[in-house]
């Protein structure tokens, strides 16, 4: 199909000039100097004073909440704005929801019978794992299958202060990429990359992408802070909407309850998945380590608990790859 330019999304999307007028005039009148846009100009970042955000949104009222290790600042009571910018606005973030704390429901599980031949109390023979050489070889993928042309992109991302290294995805390659033509490097990283010690999803991630979609160049777009101490999805996307070259695919294995996000939020990431998927961008993201989970709510029960934005019906969601004795 045809898909749009950035500049033709922008078009699309991008607030009237009396709505840009009326909410500018809004913030500038409190004082508000310190915001930042994105391209198509229907987003807003601004940084404040909480007293100034307590004049700004009558009805809030801030305060800094520490457990442990975390603090946060946050309004328990409801917010309003002006009804003259009702109608331009329809989300204001990170002002009433508290991070979510993960209680992982208790499971009885059934103790694992030997394999066939394994006597009781026999070692199980040292395997390496799914290495690429064994998902390649169940996806029917030769030697032969690699990219082969010049213009071809590929890109994944990475959240909660997890990085990767340039040397271990070298090292990666010499170990397990002998079977198959490939790339030692990531083209391209978008973001701040920090040099601490190498997480394992982000590393896994690179690692992989790079090893089935072989020979193509990857970008890694390496997203700082949480929102509301998860993922900060929303900040990634919008890094996506002030570029207008970008990878045609993205793939992501990160993931919140969705419960645990605001319906405001949501709502505004999945715009932002419109305004990619009307790029022509194909986002990708994963199913969850449990699938659709699942949480204990009052009186006993458990009700499932979906993976955003694995839910949002805007991105292509991909379950696990299922080995036995791989």
């Amino acid at each position: 199909g045809r898909y749009l330019s950035l500049e033709q999304v922008r078009e699309l999307v991008q607030p009237s000039p009396a709505a840009l007028v009326t909410v500018l005039r809004w913030l500038k009148g409190h004082g508000v100097r310190s915001c930042r846009s994105v391209s198509t100009l229907d987003f807003l970042e601004c940084r404040m004073p909480a007293s100034t955000a307590e004049r700004l949104l009558p009805g809030a009222e801030f305060h800094r909440y520490v457990k442990g290790g975390r603090s946060v600042v946050r309004s328990p009571l409801p917010y309003s704005v002006p009804e003259e910018l009702a109608e331009h606005i329809d989300f204001v973030g990170g002002l009433h929801r508290f991070p979510a704390e993960r209680k992982v429901v208790s499971r009885a599980w059934a103790k694992k019978e030997a394999e066939p031949g394994q006597r009781h109390g026999e070692k199980a023979a040292f395997h390496l794992g799914v290495t690429p050489s064994i998902i390649r070889k169940r996806y029917n993928m030769t030697g032969g299958d690699v990219g082969v042309l010049a213009n071809s992109s590929q890109a994944c991302a990475q959240f909660l202060e997890q990085y990767f290294h340039q040397a271990d995805v070298a090292e990666f390659m010499q170990l397990f990429g002998s079977s198959f033509g490939h790339r030692s490097q990531v083209d391209h990283v978008v973001g701040h990359q920090g040099w601490g010690k190498a997480g394992l999803e982000a590393s896994l991630d690179v690692e992989y992408i790079m090893s089935t979609g072989a020979n193509i160049s990857t970008w890694v777009f390496s997203n700082s802070g949480r929102h509301e101490s998860q993922e900060p999805f929303l900040a990634w996307l919008l890094l996506l909407s002030n570029m207008s070259a970008l990878p045609s695919v993205h793939s992501v294995s990160y993931g919140d309850d969705e419960d645990s996000l605001s319906r405001a939020y949501l709502q505004r990431v999945n715009v932002e998945f419109m305004k990619a998927a009307a790029r022509g961008l194909t986002v990708l993201f994963a199913s969850g380590d449990d699938g659709a989970g699942c949480r204990r709510v009052s009186g006993g029960n458990h009700t499932f608990r979906p993976s955003f934005p694995a839910s949002s019906p805007y991105v292509t969601t991909v379950g696990g790859t299922s080995f036995k004795n791989p």
